[in-house]
Formats: C-alpha cells, sequence, structure tokens
C-alpha cells in the first residue's frame, strides 16, 4: 500500500493482492484518522464479499473472478465497525452487483479516496428496531 496524505484529503493506492478491509484498518491506525468519509474508490478486485442486508442479516456471495470496481464509497466512525463501505462492481459480462463491502483484494490494483474529518465526531450505535450499528454523530 502507498499513501499520501494532503491535509484531510489521503490519497490511497493498492497493489495486487492487497487486503481492501485490512489495508484501510491499518492506514486509519497508522495516521490515527478516527472519523471520515471514504470518498471514491477505482480499480478491480478479486475474491468480494459483497453482503445485502434482508432484514436484519447479510446474505453474503463472495465473486472469486476478477471484477471492475464501479463504485465504491462509506464512512469511517470510532465505532465498531469503523468502516462502513458499499461497493458496485462489474465481471466480464458487464452485469454490475453491488452491497456491503465485507473483504476482498486489489486486483490489479485500486486507488482509494479517503477525507479525515477534523471536526466531525461519529460513532455506531446498535439500534433494535433495525437490527443495525447505526451512525451516531458524537
Amino acid at each position: 500500500m502507498q499513501y499520501k496524505r494532503d491535509g484531510n484529503f489521503v490519497i490511497v493506492k493498492l497493489d495486487e493482492g492487497e487486503e481492501i478491509i485490512k489495508s484501510l484498518e491499518n492506514l486509519l491506525a497508522k495516521e490515527n484518522l478516527k472519523n471520515g468519509f471514504i470518498v471514491s474508490g477505482i480499480g478491480a478486485g478479486i475474491q468480494l464479499e459483497i453482503g445485502y442486508l434482508r432484514g436484519k442479516t447479510y446474505e453474503k456471495e463472495i465473486f472469486e473472478s476478477p471484477m471492475e470496481i464501479t463504485s465504491f464509497s462509506g464512512s469511517i466512525t470510532e465505532g465498531e465497525p469503523r468502516m462502513h463501505i458499499h461497493v458496485n462492481a462489474s465481471g466480464a459480462d458487464h452485469i454490475t452487483y453491488g452491497g456491503h463491502l465485507f473483504s476482498g483484494k486489489a486486483k490489479p490494483l485500486m486507488e482509494i479516496l479517503l477525507y479525515a474529518s477534523d471536526s466531525i465526531r461519529m460513532s455506531r450505535e446498535l439500534k433494535e428496531s433495525s437490527g443495525m450499528r447505526e451512525l451516531k454523530f458524537l
């Protein structure tokens, strides 16, 4: 993983085989980023585990073949989970799948833009009505 920071913006490049979520978690720890947004991401990945929320549980599917990342965004909070990322990805057949990203690897690379917030503090709180850890402003 390579990255450069310019004020509140962080530009990240993941190389082939790097775990998307683990790499971003390592960056958050290294740069002490507690709150912010995943503004965008482009590139491609393999072994993308994507979930669709049905009721209070996710239906997950792993896409082993390489897929083009067509959309990648989310939030970064102080509470668990630290990141909430949604992704759309297209296969060679141009069919696009999307949902919550649980895991995956860059192949051949990914470029991601983060925005670190200095003044907005956020966490996650379990809401019984939705069964989700929803965004909470601190």
